[in-house]
This record gives C-alpha cells, sequence and structure tokens, in this order.
C-alpha cells in the first residue's frame, strides 16, 4: 500500500495544476508531498517491523507503481477542494478497516505494531484531509506529528 501511496502522491505532486493561481498550484504541492513522505516513512518503518517485507518481488512492486500511476489520470483533472473530497472518501473506508485491523491484531505480539502503525498512518491522513477541506491552516501538524511519532 506505501509503494502504491508513493507512485500515486509524487505524480499528483508532479503533474496536477488543475487551479489557475499560483498558490493553489504551490499548496497543492506541498500536500502531496507531504503525503508522498508519509507514505515512505511509514514503509521505512514497516520494514523495520517487517525485514521480511523487504524480499518482495520487485516486478510486483512495478506493477502497483505503474497502476497507482494510471490510476492518477482520471484524478488530475478534478478542481482542488472536488480532489480533496474525492481523496478523503478514498482513504475513509481504508482508515476504518486498518482500525478494525490494528484492534483485531491487538494481542498479536508479531503484527500488532505493524496493524498499529498502518492504523495510526491511514487515521493520520484521513484527518489531514478533513482538516484540509476545512480549510484549517495547520492542518500539516496532523502529519507532522505522525512522522514525529515514528
Amino acid at each position: 500500500g506505501e509503494i502504491y501511496g508513493m507512485a500515486f502522491f509524487e505524480r499528483l505532486g508532479r503533474d496536477y495544476h488543475f487551479q489557475a493561481t499560483e498558490s493553489h498550484l504551490i499548496e497543492s504541492q506541498a500536500v502531496f508531498s507531504l503525503l508522498f513522505k508519509v507514505e515512505q516513512y511509514t514503509a521505512k518503518a514497516l520494514l523495520k517491523q517487517l525485514p521480511e517485507l523487504a524480499s518482495l518481488d520487485e516486478a510486483l512492486l512495478e506493477q502497483v507503481r505503474m497502476q497507482a500511476q494510471k490510476e492518477v489520470d482520471s484524478w488530475l483533472k478534478l478542481p482542488w477542494h472536488e480532489l480533496l473530497a474525492a481523496l478523503r472518501l478514498w482513504v475513509e473506508p481504508y482508515q476504518q478497516k486498518y482500525a478494525k485491523w490494528a484492534d483485531d491484531a491487538e494481542s498479536n505480539s508479531e503484527y500488532g505494531a505493524a496493524f498499529r502503525l498502518l492504523e495510526r498512518h491511514e487515521t493520520a491522513i484521513y484527518r489531514y484531509l478533513q482538516a484540509l477541506e476545512r480549510g484549517d491552516q495547520r492542518s500539516a501538524l496532523i502529519l507532522e506529528c505522525f512522522l514525529g511519532a515514528l
């Protein structure tokens, strides 16, 4: 999931230019850069907790990257506020699913921490997107706090 997220947000940051004003372009690039960083840091943290992930087939990882890059095409045409709403709606079921998985894995010492990390990751992204939609000027603090906790 983090490999997909990195490819997805990297392409959005590079190719999303819907907004005509420079301030919105800078804002969108900062948003996608921060989301990319969260995906990247989470992937690194998961590798520390689950070193067996390092042996994933590179062809599979490249397929995931390509799928994410291709999916971005349909998002590039959305106006900024529609894009934020669509991202929030896209993340919401994952946030709920990961929270349930983390609760279910609470007693599993081997995987419980990894599931809790995924839940915290997705919850931080979800709350960040909600804050962006509300126009909260301090929304980045949500993800910065998450990154500081890793």
